[in-house]
């Protein structure tokens, strides 16, 4: 279904619905988005390569559309991404990157973009890596899987019907479904007070 959104709404709310409702003016707010944000590049980065990186391998009209608007874009380190992006395969990039919340957030970027599930099963994977405490990356792409998957799943149902059909299977899961999301974010902060205590993650 394609439909011309509240222009009120900026890329980011977009974005998070825009695999239900492909908003027509994405494109004009994803600029207008990178061009005005005061977000650093290292954490846009990652959102802009998983949402446009799945939509442009899904959708050749938006691709073909960005290639032509693509000189409005005014951060030139974003502007190189987004012309890498129109030619690579997502897919493929997903398979050089390593664990971390950065990873989740571009999985995350990708299935807002296309409600496909196989980027929730790539957050889904990443659960067992809370239970390390070596790298703190590690830990913080399995603690942030559970967080997310956990907030998500009350915001969007293609989430929760992904997690339910999971659950039996998966205790984590389970769990994941029947806890709040700020019970994750309290034990996130409790595991990483402990280990920076026995001078871990420092």
């Amino acid at each position: 279904m394609v439909v011309a959104q509240n222009d009120d709404r900026n890329f980011s709310q977009i974005s998070q619905t825009y695999y239900l409702n492909k908003d027509t003016n994405i494109i004009n707010k994803a600029i207008e988005f990178i061009n005005k944000s005061p977000v650093d590049n290292n954490k846009l980065n990652p959102i802009i390569t998983g949402f446009f990186g799945a939509a442009f391998l899904h959708d050749s009209k938006l691709k073909k559309d960005f290639i032509s608007s693509i000189d409005r874009v005014e951060k030139p380190e974003i502007k190189k991404l987004l012309v890498y992006l129109f030619s690579a395969n997502i897919d493929s990039i997903y398979l050089s990157v390593k664990p971390s919340p950065s990873f989740n957030d571009m999985n995350w970027a990708s299935f807002f973009a296309t409600g496909e599930v196989k980027y929730l099963d790539n957050i889904i994977a990443q659960i067992p890596n809370f239970d390390n405490r070596i790298d703190v990356n590690i830990f913080l792409a399995g603690a942030t899987a559970r967080w997310s998957l956990c907030g998500n799943a009350r915001k969007h149902e293609a989430v929760n019907k992904r997690l339910t059909l999971l659950k039996d299977k998966n205790q984590a899961i389970k769990e994941i479904l029947e806890k709040d999301p700020q019970f994750y974010n309290n034990e996130i902060i409790g595991i990483i007070k402990q280990q920076r205590e026995k001078g871990i993650w420092n």
